[in-house]
């Protein structure tokens, strides 16, 4: 079944990149944006299935911050993208409830294997 996933990404190219691989793994992209602020309407307008999270992302939250308020008003599956794999970061995604930390570029073979774990 299509689930559909909110892609929030500031690189552009790993943004169209991403959306291609859900695309064929035959996911439903309902939108892709750059910031949080754009991460928490987005989920509050489109209510996704999942959360394809960038960690560092433009504007004055991150990513984890972001997925702190969108879980205020949603129970989604985050999986956070990210090309910051430090300890204090790590240990920041750990205390949240996620689908999977994913090292920067993911591949779609990854996305896959972890997509199958939605129901």
């Amino acid at each position: 079944m299509a689930k559909k996933v909110l892609i929030v990404e500031d690189d552009m190219i790993l943004s169209m990149v991403n959306k291609k691989y859900i695309e064929i793994l035959g996911h439903k992209v309902v939108q892709c944006v750059r910031t949080g602020l754009d991460a928490i309407a987005a989920a509050k307008k489109y209510q996704p299935d999942i959360i394809l999270m960038d960690i560092r992302i433009e504007g004055d939250m991150d990513g984890i911050e972001a997925m702190v308020e969108i879980r205020k008003f949603l129970v989604t599956n985050v999986i956070y993208l990210t090309g910051n794999s430090d300890p204090l970061t790590k240990q920041r995604v750990d205390q949240s409830d996620m689908l999977a930390f994913c090292i920067k570029p993911v591949s779609i073979d990854d996305l896959k294997a972890i997509l199958e774990q939605v129901v």
